[in-house]
């Protein structure tokens, strides 16, 4: 059996019902491009210094409609800010508190993580885009792991175009 026996595509009637929408046609790199400029605007807007994990966004299953990534598609970019004071991340969860609506960004939590540090946290959605963010100030981490400010932003699903080979994306 060779894999093209294997895909688990969910048909274009079952995605939006799937998803809740219709995900938008777009080049892998234009999508992850979007992602990036994102996630910098994001360490400018937290106002703080430090040092940005220098891990660029990358396409991968949307596994709900496609989870063999042949078709669909959605980008993540899981980042730190790295060499930031701890004493400064209340700073910067404050400033994203009052940048991220004027940056587009509808907060959707705000509040302390479910552990046992309960480290800050604030959930946003973009409103045009759909990007999703977590942003989590980990002041409080166990054993030697120092402080740092996680940031996940993921995209929502995207179709690749016609004759897109996802594997190669």
């Amino acid at each position: 059996m060779d894999k093209s026996d294997l895909k688990r595509v969910a048909k274009p009637s079952k995605v939006r019902r799937i998803l809740g929408y219709t995900p938008e046609v777009r080049e892998v790199s234009q999508a992850e491009d979007e992602v990036n400029r994102m996630s910098s605007r994001l360490v400018d807007a937290m106002g703080i210094p430090g040092t940005p994990s220098h891990i660029p966004a990358a396409a991968g299953p949307c596994d709900a409609i496609d989870p063999d990534f042949t078709t669909y598609y959605r980008v993540d970019h899981p980042w730190a800010l790295w060499r930031a004071d701890a004493d400064d991340f209340d700073t910067a969860m404050e400033n994203l508190r009052s940048r991220l609506p004027e940056m587009g960004w509808r907060i959707t939590k705000d509040g302390p993580m479910n552990s046992m540090a309960r480290n800050p946290e604030i959930m946003a959605v973009h409103t045009t885009s759909g990007n999703r963010v977590a942003i989590r100030a980990l002041k409080t981490r166990s054993g030697d792991l120092k402080p740092q400010i996680d940031v996940t932003l993921v995209s929502p699903c995207y179709q690749a175009p016609e004759g897109t080979d996802l594997s190669r994306a």
